[in-house]
């Protein structure tokens, strides 16, 4: 019998053609990111893209682009080769893993006990189990004694489109009366996660004389887990903490300024009772929550404490919001600003500089060049020149990032493949783990559509 292909490609294929089962029915946890493996250098073993290999698979290209992105490197055999193994099942665990790679591996700090009573500080993937937890990502099972979190249990179609949907922040989706799926009512707690996976072109389910099924108790491959990642970065989705929880801190350490003491409280705001206090130019390591207001999670010890963003800032200079408060858009001063080492023609805000030249050197390590860099900081009269050339495209003068020191643009025809090829695709991967962004209106599915344009975030 052969192997099985996931279904859910671009059309929905007939019933019989996922009848086999796949040769193993073994669930198999994701490997550790070796980071040293180079993307260009990473080929498994297992996977082809060619039809008339044993081992071809249909999902070559998006297993390509997944650990390119630093998602998956899969399993190291002995003499160094590369295995992916896409017919097996993806584990809970494994799932926060790939979840946690795909949101640029922001800043975390876990807690030293865990919250799930089948995890401990010492499960593999204890720290990226807590972050999605935390995040509202996976809600666990309610036990007499707890939540479990079942870390080794293949997770099921339906509970992965509930994990993806809160990954990017739970949107608003218009959820019909009637189900696309003959499987899947529309009172289960699914439904809307399910509906709202379908609407991204993310899956089309199988089939069947009687109707479309998405089959919500099945497992995941790893093949078609990939196949998933891909068509969401494709259709623009990405990680979006609820608005309840806030974004997250992308700096791991960061430092008092602006007071001489800064109250660290026990909640976001001055309501709540101050834990401990800090000194100005004291290091504090962010969990990476932020609450909406602005406030910033540390840890103090084995405790937490909540401390105004507005005294908190990363390593290496102003934070946005000092220099918001201090200068207008388009009129800082070049002293306040820093040069990139590999072009100092454009300045940058000293903390967006130092984030910038980080991202730079794990960009250049993979792909032997520096980022190519078009445009960052643009005075007021810049700003005037590029709307009165570029129409609607530039911004408002006055309003733009760039004025802010805190935007840049790349240059595609410099990079190897353009916009579509892997050091783009890298580059988009790994921005919010270096505290940029490619903003929503930005994406290609935003309403104003511009890859080449990257965004601060610290």
């Amino acid at each position: 019998m052969a192997p099985p292909q996931d279904s859910d490609d671009d059309v929905l294929l007939p019933e019989p053609s996922i009848d086999a089962l796949p040769p193993s029915s073994t669930t198999l946890r994701a490997a550790s990111p070796d980071a040293a493996l180079s993307a260009s250098s990473l080929i498994f073993t297992d996977i082809s893209a060619s039809a008339d290999s044993p081992q071809f698979s249909k999902f070559a290209t998006e297993i390509a682009w997944l650990a390119n992105s630093g998602v998956s490197t899969g399993w190291r055999m002995p003499g160094g080769a590369r295995e992916y193994r896409p017919y097996s099942s993806v584990s809970r665990d494994a799932m926060a893993a790939f979840l946690y790679r795909f949101a640029g591996k922001p800043a975390y700090v876990a807690a030293s006990r865990s919250s799930f009573v089948d995890v401990s500080s010492s499960t593999a993937y204890y720290p990226e189990i807590s972050w999605a937890a935390e995040s509202g990502i996976s809600e666990g099972w309610k036990v007499t004694s707890g939540y479990e979190f079942r870390p080794f249990e293949a997770i099921t179609r339906e509970a992965m489109a509930a994990f993806l949907y809160r990954f990017a922040g739970s949107p608003q989706v218009s959820v019909p009366a009637k189900s696309p799926f003959k499987d899947v009512s529309t009172s289960s707690q699914f439904y809307k996660p399910v509906v709202w996976l379908a609407s991204t072109g993310a899956t089309t389910g199988w089939r069947t004389s009687s109707g479309p099924e998405f089959r919500p108790d099945a497992s995941i491959t790893r093949d078609a887990m990939a196949a998933f990642l891909y068509r969401l970065d494709r259709a623009g989705v990405s990680y979006a903490p609820s608005a309840a929880s806030g974004p997250l801190l992308r700096h791991s350490v960061v430092y008092v300024y602006g007071a001489s003491t800064l109250n660290l409280r026990s909640g976001p705001s001055t309501s709540y009772p101050v834990v401990t206090q800090r000194s100005r130019g004291n290091a504090l390591t962010a969990t990476g929550a932020v609450s909406s207001s602005g406030w910033i999670e540390v840890q103090v010890g084995t405790a937490r404490a909540w401390g105004s963003g507005y005294y908190l800032t990363g390593s290496g200079g102003a934070a946005i919001t000092r220099a918001k408060s201090a200068y207008s858009n388009g009129y800082i001063p070049v002293t306040d600003l820093c040069s990139l080492s590999w072009d100092r023609a454009e300045l940058l805000l000293c903390q967006a500089a130092d984030d910038l030249e980080r991202l730079n050197r794990a960009f250049r390590g993979r792909y032997g060049i520096n980022i190519p860099i078009n445009d960052a900081y643009r005075t007021y009269q810049e700003q005037v020149t590029a709307r009165a050339v570029l129409g609607n495209i530039a911004a408002v003068p006055g309003t733009s990032n760039h004025g802010w020191g805190a935007a840049i643009d790349i240059s595609g025809s410099s990079l190897p493949g353009g916009y579509s090829g892997s050091a783009y695709l890298w580059l988009r991967g790994q921005l919010t783990g270096y505290n940029w962004k490619s903003p929503d209106w930005a994406r290609p599915s935003g309403y104003n559509p511009e890859p080449w344009h990257f965004e601060y975030t610290g």
